[in-house]
C-alpha cells in the first residue's frame, strides 16, 4: 500500500493538496481524475516520491520498485526501438533477449521484427506510447504510475493496454491519472481531485 500521511503541497500561493491522508491498496486499479490543473500528474509524482510534499509524508512499501508511463517520459530518438527497450531494462538490472523483446512487442502491439531497428525519431506518437508501455512491462515493477497511458493510441493499442493492466492489477499497485471515460471504466476505485 502507498500511504499519504497528512500531505500538503503548494505551488506558490496555490495550495494544490492540503492535509491529505489516504491508503492506496494494491490489487486494484486506482483512477485519479479531475479537471486540467487539478493535480493528477502531481499526485502520481508524490505517490512515486518523484517530488516531495511541503509537509506530511508519503510512505511506500519497502523494497518495491516503481515504473511509469507519462507524457513526460522520454525515449531516445537516436536509438532504435530495440535499443531503447534494452537500455531502459538494463538501467533496472534486467537483460532482455531478442525473444523477450519480440514478446514484449507482441504484448503492446509493436512489431519488433519490422520496427525494432527503426529509430524512435521516426515513430508516430502512438508507436512511441506503445514503446513506453513495453519499457514499463520489461522492468516488471511493483508499482505502476500511469498518466493518460492510452493517449494517442488506436483501438487495438487501447485494448492491449487495458488487458495488460487488468492482468497485472492483482500483483501490483496501479495508479492511473485520467480524464478519459474508457480509462476510468477499467478503474476499481476513483479518487476525484481536488480532494
Amino acid at each position: 500500500m502507498i500511504i499519504f500521511d497528512d500531505v500538503s503541497l503548494s505551488f506558490g500561493r496555490h495550495a494544490l493538496f492540503k492535509n491529505i491522508s489516504l491508503n492506496l491498496h494494491g490489487g486494484q486499479v486506482i483512477g485519479i481524475t479531475g479537471a486540467n490543473g487539478a493535480g493528477k500528474s502531481t499526485f502520481l509524482k508524490l505517490a512515486g516520491k518523484i517530488i516531495r510534499p511541503d509537509s506530511g509524508e508519503v510512505k511506500l512499501p519497502a523494497a518495491k520498485n516503481i515504473a511509469a508511463v507519462s507524457p513526460e517520459m522520454k525515449i531516445y530518438d537516436n536509438l532504435t526501438a530495440e535499443e531503447n527497450l534494452f537500455f531502459f531494462a538494463k538501467l533496472r538490472g534486467k537483460t532482455l533477449s531478442t525473444e523477450n523483446i519480440f514478446k514484449l512487442g507482441g504484448r503492446v502491439g509493436l512489431d519488433f521484427k519490422t520496427f525494432g531497428n527503426v529509430r524512435a525519431e521516426n515513430f508516430s506518437t502512438g508507436m512511441r506510447q506503445r514503446l513506453k508501455f513495453a519499457i514499463l512491462l520489461s522492468v516488471d515493477a511493483d508499482i505502476w504510475l500511469l498518466d493518460e497511458p492510452t493517449a494517442n493510441l488506436d483501438d487495438d493499442g487501447r485494448d492491449k493496454f487495458f488487458n495488460e493492466i487488468q492482468a497485472a492489477k492483482s500483483k501490483k499497485i496501479i495508479l492511473l491519472a485520467t480524464n478519459d471515460n474508457a480509462e476510468e471504466k477499467i478503474c476499481d476505485e476513483i479518487i476525484q481531485l481536488p480532494l
